[in-house]
C-alpha cells in the first residue's frame, strides 16, 4: 500500500521569506508535489456546500520528485555529549530515582551508554526487574519493581575486584511498608569496554538511533567515580535527590533547573551538560513533592523529575525535500503542498503574510493555528470509546485517517494519552499531522476554508495572520487592520495572543468572534522550539486530569487550566463562554427584543426572518458542535445586547455541560433556556466593538442557496461595518 506524508518547517511564512517541506514516500519511487491557492474545503456530500476549488501557482517545485521513505525517531531521552569521563568508566557507581509506569513491558534503559553488547548501563530488564548492564550481560536483581511507587535505585561496580552490588529502595510512604530495600552482590562483572556513544538517560543505543525507552520519572540521575559500599548505597537513598552534587560525581544532574529549556544541568566541576530530545515532560512533581506548593517554581527542588515516554515526539527530523520562496505576487491567504504518490494523497497547509508594512486590507482572518496544534493527530477521535457517544452516530472514517493506525510514530494530541496513561501535555507540528488539511471532516481547518471560500465568493479584501503569528509579534501583528475575525474553533489561546486581542480592542479595534468553545484554555509555546504548545488541563474543564500538583506549564510557569479558571473568562473578551457542545444535530437561532434595538440595525439590514441560520451544511444548522452564552455573571458586559438565542437543542447536548445548575430548568417562560448559543454584539471604548456568534457551525451556513441567505447577510454586514472608519458610539450609562 503507498502511502506519502509531509510537513513544513513553518506554518505562516510573508513573502519573500522562504519555507521547508519535509516528504516521505512509503511503497513508490516517486512523487508528484503541486503548490496550490486553497479557496474553499472537499466535503462529503451535502447540499449547499462551498465548492472545493485550487489554483495552481506557478512553482519551481511542482511536478515529479524522486521518493524515500523516512522513519520518526519516536521516543523522549536526554543525551550528554560524548565525554572521555563518561566513555572510559570503570569502577564507578550509576544512581537515580525512578517511578517506573510500565515496568515489566520490555527493556527499558535507565541511564548509561549501552549499545548492543557494548557500553555500561542501569536498566529495567523485559521483567521489570533493575539491571546491571555490562558488555551485554545483564546483572538482575530478583524482585520486580511495582508501577508508579519512587525507587531509588543503583548499581555499584568495582573493576579492580570484579564485583557489583545491584541495590533498589522503594519509597516508604507508610509504616508498614516493609519492602524496604533490597541488593545483591554480583561477582565475575567484566570491566566495562570504552564507548564512544554519547551518554543517555532514558534510552539505549542501537547505532545512532534510541531505542529502550524509558516509560515514566527519572530524578537526580548521577554517575560518581567510585564503587559505593552497601552503606553508602543506603545513605545516598536517603539523602534524597535534592543537595548540592555529590564528592564523587563525575555526573550529577539536577532535573529540577532549566525546566522551561530542553537543557540537562550538572552540578558537578565536569559541566557534562545535556538536552533532552522529543520533549518529555518537565515540571513534574519529584519523590520529595510535600503536596504544600503546586508551582514548581516556588519549590523547584521538589519538581525535579522528568517525565519520559517511548511515544514523546517533537521533530520528524526529515531532510529538505525541497524550499519555497514566496514570491511577490502571491496574495496573503491560504495555500497548501499537495502530494500524490500512486493513489495515496498528502496535504501540507500553509499561510502567506504581506511583507512587514505592506498589509492593504481593511480585515485580517485570525487563523487558529494553536488550536490545530493541540489537536494535532487526535487519535482519540479514532480509537477513543466516548466519540460516537459525542457525536451521536458512528465515526466515518477516510485513508488519510487510517494513517495514524498505519503509523503509530506519528504521536498524538493533547486530547490523548500516552500508552504508559499519562496525559500528553505537547504537541508539535514539526511532523507530518493527518487533520491538518482542506479534506475530510469538517472540522478545525477544513471547516475554516468555509470562511476563505465565502470571503472569494463575496470578494472582500482580507489578508491572515495566525496565531503563530499573534503569540510572537502582539499587538504588532494586527495593527493594521480595522478588524480582526476569528476562525471557527479558537479554544487555545496563549497569554500573548490574549494580551494582543484586548489590547487591539482598548485601541478601538473591532473583533467578529464566529465560532465557539473560543478562548477556553490556557495554552503556552516553547521559549525556543517552533511549533510546539503545552496545554496541561488543570481545574474544571471537560476532561478529568490528574495533573493537579503539575498544574503550572512548564514553558512559562504560568498556572494552567482553563482561562475562567484563572481569572480571564472569555466572556470578559467576546461577550459569551463555552456552555456545551454536541455533534449529532445543529439549530437556527431566534432573536430576541434586543435585536430591535436601534443600536443593532445595522446587523439586522435587510433581514426579515425572526429565526436566522435554521440551515447549515453542518449538521442543519448554525448553532451547535460547540456553543457559548451570554452571562453578565462571567464577564459579559453589562450593555451588550444579546440579540439570538438557539433553540431545541437535543439532550447530546446536556452530556457535556460543565455545571450542574446548567441542567436547572428556566425558572419562567421568559427565562433562556441555559444550554443555548448567543449571537451578542456591544461597543468598546475608543470607537471599536465586538460581534460573536458562539457556535462553531456558523460558517457552515454561510453557503447555503448559493450565499443567499441571513447568515451570509449579517456576516457581510457586520463585516462591512466594522471595517468602516466611522467610530461605534458606547451607550448611554454603559
Amino acid at each position: 500500500m503507498v502511502s506519502v506524508m509531509g510537513y513544513a518547517d513553518r506554518r505562516s511564512v510573508r513573502v519573500g521569506e522562504h519555507i521547508q517541506f519535509k516528504v516521505s514516500v512509503d511503497g513508490a519511487p516517486t512523487y508528484r508535489a503541486t503548490i496550490v491557492r486553497l479557496i474553499g474545503a472537499q466535503t462529503f456530500p451535502a447540499p449547499h456546500a462551498p465548492e472545493f476549488k485550487v489554483e495552481v501557482m506557478a512553482c519551481p517545485v511542482n511536478g515529479e520528485h524522486k521518493g524515500q521513505h523516512h522513519e520518526i525517531p519516536i521516543g523522549s531521552y536526554a543525551e550528554i555529549p560524548t565525554h572521555p569521563k563518561l566513555s572510559r568508566l570503570t569502577s564507578c557507581t550509576l544512581a537515580a530515582s525512578i517511578w517506573p509506569t510500565l515496568p515489566g513491558s520490555g527493556e527499558q534503559a535507565i541511564l548509561g551508554t549501552v549499545d548492543g553488547a557494548g557500553g555500561l548501563g542501569l536498566h529495567l530488564d523485559k521483567e521489570g526487574r533493575l539491571a546491571l548492564v555490562v558488555g551485554g550481560q545483564h546483572f538482575v536483581l530478583p524482585r520486580k519493581l511495582r508501577p508508579r511507587r519512587w525507587c531509588f535505585v543503583a548499581a555499584s561496580l568495582d573493576a579492580e575486584t570484579g564485583t557489583a552490588i545491584v541495590y533498589a529502595r522503594e519509597a516508604e510512604l507508610y509504616q508498614f511498608d516493609t519492602l524496604g530495600a533490597a541488593n545483591q552482590r554480583f561477582a565475575k562483572v567484566p570491566t566495562p569496554a570504552p564507548s564512544e556513544r554519547p551518554f543517555r538517560i532514558a534510552a539505549a543505543h542501537d547505532g545512532p538511533k534510541a531505542i529502550r525507552h524509558f516509560n515514566g520519572k527519572i530524578e537526580r540521575p548521577r554517575v560518581l567515580g567510585r564503587a559505593l559500599s552497601l552503606t553508602d548505597l543506603g545513605r545516598l537513598a536517603l539523602a534524597g535527590p535534592a543537595g548540592p552534587a555529590h564528592i564523587d560525581a563525575i555526573a550529577d544532574w539536577d532535573l529540577s533547573r532549566d525546566i522551561s529549556s530542553e537543557i540537562v544541568s550538572d552540578l558537578s566541576h565536569n559541566g557534562l551538560w545535556g538536552r533532552t530530545v522529543n520533549l518529555p515532560t518537565r515540571a513534574v512533581a519529584g519523590s520529595n513533592w510535600n503536596a504544600e506548593r503546586h508551582d514548581w517554581r516556588a519549590v523547584p527542588d521538589q519538581y525535579g523529575a522528568i517525565h519520559f515516554h517511548d511515544d514523546d515526539i517533537y521533530d520528524a527530523l526529515w531532510p529538505t525535500a525541497f524550499e519555497v520562496t514566496i514570491p511577490a505576487g502571491w496574495k496573503s491567504t491560504t495555500y497548501a503542498l499537495h502530494l500524490e504518490a500512486g493513489d495515496a494523497e498528502f496535504w501540507v497547509p500553509f499561510f502567506v503574510r504581506p511583507k512587514h508594512g505592506e498589509a492593504k486590507a481593511r480585515c485580517a482572518f485570525l487563523v487558529p493555528t494553536c488550536t490545530y496544534a493541540a489537536y494535532a493527530n487526535f487519535r482519540s477521535r479514532v480509537e477513543g470509546r466516548w466519540s460516537e457517544l459525542y457525536h451521536g452516530r458512528v465515526t466515518v472514517l477516510d485513508r488519510t485517517d487510517f494513517l495514524m493506525e498505519e503509523y503509530p510514530d506519528l504521536g498524538s494530541s493533547t486530547y490523548d494519552p500516552h500508552r504508559d496513561g499519562s496525559l500528553t501535555l505537547y504537541s508539535s507540528m514539526m511532523r507530518p499531522v493527518t487533520n491538518f488539511r482542506p479534506t475530510g471532516r469538517v472540522y478545525k481547518f477544513c471547516q475554516d476554508m468555509f470562511f476563505i471560500a465565502w470571503l472569494e465568493h463575496r470578494r472582500i479584501p482580507y489578508e491572515i495572520v495566525t496565531d503563530d503569528d499573534l503569540h510572537a509579534e502582539g499587538i504588532a501583528a494586527i495593527s493594521d487592520y480595522a478588524c480582526i475575525f476569528t476562525g471557527s474553533h479558537p479554544e487555545y489561546y496563549s497569554t500573548e495572543m490574549l494580551d494582543a486581542v484586548e489590547s487591539f480592542l482598548r485601541r478601538g479595534g473591532r473583533f467578529m468572534y464566529l465560532g465557539g468553545n473560543g478562548f477556553y484554555w490556557r495554552t503556552a509555546y516553547h521559549p525556543t522550539l517552533p511549533g510546539v504548545v503545552e496545554v496541561r488541563r488543570a481545574g474544571q474543564g471537560f476532561l478529568a486530569s490528574d495533573v493537579e500538583r503539575e498544574s503550572h506549564m512548564s514553558f512559562t510557569g504560568e498556572i494552567a487550566g482553563t482561562w475562567h479558571r484563572v481569572g480571564r473568562p472569555p466572556n470578559l473578551i467576546a461577550g459569551v463562554g463555552m456552555v456545551t457542545q454536541g455533534f449529532d444535530a445543529c439549530t437556527g437561532y431566534r432573536r430576541t427584543k434586543e435585536s430591535h434595538d436601534p443600536r443593532a440595525a445595522f446587523i439586522f439590514e435587510g433581514v426579515r426572518e425572526e429565526v436566522v441560520g435554521d440551515f447549515g451544511v453542518l449538521m442543519g444548522g448554525a448553532a451547535g458542535y460547540e456553543i457559548d452564552r451570554h452571562d453578565v455573571a462571567l464577564g459579559s458586559p453589562r450593555h451588550s445586547l444579546r440579540l439570538a438565542s438557539s433553540f431545541n437543542h437535543t439532550n447530546v447536548y446536556d452530556i457535556s455541560v460543565p455545571a450542574f445548575t446548567d441542567l436547572v430548568p428556566k425558572w419562567s417562560e421568559d427565562a433562556p433556556d441555559p444550554v443555548r448559543a448567543d449571537i451578542v454584539f456591544f461597543e468598546t471604548p475608543g470607537g471599536g466593538a465586538v460581534f460573536s456568534v458562539g457556535s462553531i457551525a456558523w460558517s457552515g451556513s454561510l453557503s447555503w442557496n448559493g450565499y443567499d441567505n441571513n447568515i451570509d447577510r449579517i456576516t457581510r454586514n457586520v463585516l462591512m461595518r466594522f471595517i468602516d472608519p466611522t467610530p461605534f458610539r458606547m451607550p448611554e450609562g454603559a
